[in-house]
């Protein structure tokens, strides 16, 4: 039964939302987690789950920087938390290998190596013979490749799933099914929210619902002047099996990654869609994705394909997230459009909104917030 009350909800039962509930939930916060479908079933399970913001994030931009150097140092520890609770999310601190098929190629990978070298020593340009002895199996026209060893890969609807476990044992509630028709409020401050088994009171509620947080008629209502500026981006990806081959860690070449899993198939994604909602798998995405990793493998030709799926991710107009209050109602606020590197950047990102949902210090949000569109 839906509970009458609780400290905060929380819209969204991806990665975001669920992390969120966790620290909250560890912190004794008595948190609600509600989700139109099922936890994970959107981009955070449809993910490639690569953790490489050596690649990702422009070190250029502090605040999102900042995001991925913290998340992959919390990564491990959260990781082996999750797994003591009793479901491994499969995080592996395996390295990330990214190759270059042409001269272009080479030099933006080099480019990138020169910014990253300051950062992490650890990060190494392989030349054609180098890659060949490590991975022999990677096709031989490969000009080089940038190594980077402390980043890895974690399997994202396990990561979900170990969330939801994890929290439910620090005393967060999750229900699946259940869609927030609407705020509850009075004035310009929210009191809880409506769904179609009855409503939840609250004091402070988080829209942390993917691309769906963008859809402002859910939130403010027709006459309401607040926009969230985020768009959906449709990304499919694909599981291959090969007996007798995986990598040894997440490879990328410019089309798409390939990635080793714990059961021996390998995944491969992802393709991307501008303002796409479905999650239909189609013929084409699954055909782009295949000769994507028939580029990096050669010997996938003849891999088995097992399945795909498909998510819709949360982006904005300037590439960064959404974090924190929306001013104009008092007690609610937002997480949401980070784009393809939600995974990616959710530690970080779930410690800094649990820490302002505690003591209301929206400081450390500032370069996220909302009110700069």
């Amino acid at each position: 039964m839906l509970p009458k009350t609780a400290d905060i909800v929380i819209i969204g039962g991806g990665v975001i939302g669920c992390l969120v509930a966790y620290y909250l939930a560890k912190r004794k916060v008595q948190v609600l987690v509600l989700d139109r479908s099922r936890f994970g079933s959107n981009a955070s399970g449809a993910t490639v789950g690569v953790i490489s913001p050596f690649w990702h994030v422009d070190p250029t931009i502090k605040a999102m920087w900042n995001l991925g150097v913290r998340s992959l140092e919390l990564f491990p520890s959260l990781a082996a938390e999750l797994t003591e609770s009793g479901i491994d999310p499969e995080f592996r601190q395996s390295g990330v290998l990214k190759l270059a098929f042409t001269e272009h190629q080479a030099g933006e990978l080099k480019r990138n190596l020169a910014r990253q070298s300051p950062l992490d020593t650890s990060v190494v340009w392989l030349d054609p013979n180098d890659l060949l002895e490590r991975d022999p199996a990677v096709n031989p026209q490969v000009l080089g490749g940038v190594l980077t060893p402390n980043e890895g890969y974690v399997r994202g609807q396990r990561l979900v799933d170990s969330l939801v476990q994890a929290a439910t044992t620090f005393g967060a509630t999750f229900f699946e099914d259940t869609e927030v028709l609407s705020l509850r409020r009075n004035g310009n401050r929210v009191t809880g929210v409506n769904t179609p088994v009855g409503s939840v009171s609250s004091e402070q509620v988080l829209i942390a619902a993917g691309p769906w947080s963008g859809i402002h008629t859910n939130w403010f209502g027709e006459e309401s002047s607040t926009r969230i500026p985020i768009r959906p981006v449709k990304g499919e990806r694909i599981l291959l099996r090969k007996p007798g081959f995986l990598p040894k860690t997440p490879v990328r070449n410019f089309e798409a990654y390939v990635v080793p899993q714990l059961d021996g198939d390998i995944l491969v994604g992802a393709t991307r869609e501008e303002s796409r909602f479905d999650q239909i798998v189609t013929a084409d995405g699954v055909s782009r994705m295949i000769d994507a990793a028939v580029l990096s493998y050669p010997s996938l030709a003849g891999a088995e394909f097992v399945s795909g799926r498909s998510g819709v991710r949360p982006a904005t107009p300037d590439g960064m997230p959404v974090l924190g209050p929306v001013q104009t109602i008092q007690g609610l606020s937002i997480a949401s459009g980070h784009d393809s590197v939600g995974i990616m950047l959710s530690p970080a990102t779930a410690e800094l909104l649990s820490q302002y949902l505690l003591d209301g210090n929206a400081g450390p949000l500032e370069p996220f917030r909302l009110s700069r569109f």
